[in-house]
């Protein structure tokens, strides 16, 4: 059966996890955008039956200003005819001869029933020019009226259309969605089965996959044997780890091709030589805190790595390798002061990789950084086994070092040779060679 990489099939589930965000951002936003451009829509809508119905009254009221005109216009004929009359009257009573005693005709009668006609003629003329003004306002009001609502039924169209292709778009978009989601899930799906056959027939990759994946008991006190027992990854699960990291962590991935290709382009033993040195230094210390963080990791909910913290009022900060948080177990690291943890509670831990003269000369450093430890519950300084190897005056001056700092010194990863020798197989070997 081919390789299956655990690591693989776990990026697989973080892509479908992601998709699956994906979706729901893309859901909200999508009704969101639906919602309103139907607003929008509505708006328009609402806009151009105001519109409509004020049109409608600009007409009215432009009909009623034009009768008006024509009242006013008639009125003023009629005043004009009575003008005409009187005056008629005024001209006949002046024509008529004057009488025995030599007077003449009066007329004060028709001259008044004259003036009158003559005021009348005047208000009817002024009625006319007032409702003509009328009348143009209202005719200037019913075109204004009508590009309002030109201007209202585009902007409808326009809403209407983007609402359309609002929906075309969403719906599209969640079709490729949802078509990503089906084909992830298929190959999900194989990828599990191709796993499950992978694993029941190669016992150090299962052995990897339940040490990866394995649950604490619940209620059930985390003793320092367990924690040795998860430290201690076997020679045949290493190369396991290596790819698990490798397909997890692009940082650890990164460090690994480039050794890679410095040891395929080396030329000769002492290039290599210095490869080897370089790995020994920067790529095991790497690997000694995966490890550790890994076989840690089931025991809370959350992982902290390399966070900073503050050391008196000068600005100073220590970085601490690993702070597990929300333990779902008690945890008991070892005897004495800040060497248990319940349930709720925290660890720090720094990770010391190295060989015995390594870990003596690094004891000054360890101390400043168990300053960062003791804001947890429990804390300890996880060392390499090598510190076994300083003679027994030696490894008990930095025992009691760290003890007295609050970082009690625990000797469970590997040794710094079996680290080494681990990762320099890695880089030495393509991933196809695993296992």
């Amino acid at each position: 059966m081919a390789q299956v990489f655990i690591g693989q099939v776990e990026n697989l589930e973080d892509l479908m996890r992601g998709l699956a965000s994906v979706r729901e951002s893309l859901e909200s936003a999508c009704r969101d955008q639906i919602a309103a451009a139907k607003r929008q829509r509505e708006e328009a809508r609402t806009e151009t039956r105001n519109s409509e119905k004020m049109l409608e009254q600009a007409g009215q009221a432009e009909c009623e200003s034009q009768q008006a005109v024509v009242e006013a216009q008639q009125e003023l004929a009629s005043a004009e005819h009575a003008l005409g009359a009187a005056e008629s009257a005024l001209s006949v009573c002046k024509a008529q001869p004057q009488d025995e005693e030599g007077y003449g005709p009066d007329c004060g009668g028709e001259e008044a029933d004259v003036a009158e006609a003559q005021l009348a003629v005047q208000e009817a003329e002024a009625n006319v020019a007032e409702s003509q003004v009328a009348m143009e306002k209202a005719v200037a009001n019913r075109q204004r009226m009508e590009r309002r609502v030109e201007c209202a039924k585009q902007a409808l169209g326009m809403a209407e259309q983007v609402f359309e292709e609002t929906q075309q778009a969403c719906a599209a978009h969640m079709r490729e969605v949802y078509g990503a989601m089906d084909v992830g899930k298929a190959r999900l799906v194989a990828a599990h089965r191709a796993l499950e056959g992978y694993l029941a027939t190669n016992l150090p990759a299962a052995e990897f996959h339940g040490w990866l994946h394995w649950c604490p008991e619940r209620g059930k006190s985390i003793t320092p044997e367990v924690i040795r027992g998860r430290m201690n990854v076997s020679k045949d699960q290493q190369p396991f780890l290596h790819q698990y990291l490798y397909d997890r962590k692009a940082s650890y991935r990164n460090l690994v091709d480039k050794y890679r290709g410095e040891w395929a382009s080396a030329n000769g033993d002492v290039e290599r030589d210095i490869i080897n040195r370089r790995v020994r230094t920067h790529l095991s210390g790497e690997y000694a805190e995966q490890m550790a963080r890994y076989a840690l990791a089931p025991l809370g909910g959350q992982i902290d790595t390399q966070g900073r913290t503050f050391v008196g009022d000068n600005g100073r900060y220590t970085k601490t390798d690993l702070i597990v948080r929300n333990l779902r177990v008690p945890v008991v690291l070892g005897r004495g002061e800040g060497m248990g943890a319940s349930v709720g509670g925290s660890m720090a831990f720094e990770v010391k990789c190295g060989k015995s003269e390594y870990l003596y000369s690094q004891k000054d450093h360890m101390l400043f950084q168990a300053e960062g430890h003791k804001h947890t519950d429990a804390h300890c300084t996880l060392c390499s086994r090598d510190i076994h190897d300083l003679p027994p005056e030696k490894e008990e001056e930095l025992r009691e070092a760290l003890r007295a700092g609050g970082s009690p010194m625990v000797g469970m990863l590997p040794r710094k040779n079996d680290i080494d020798h681990s990762c320099l197989a890695f880089i030495r070997q393509g991933k196809e060679d695993v296992g």
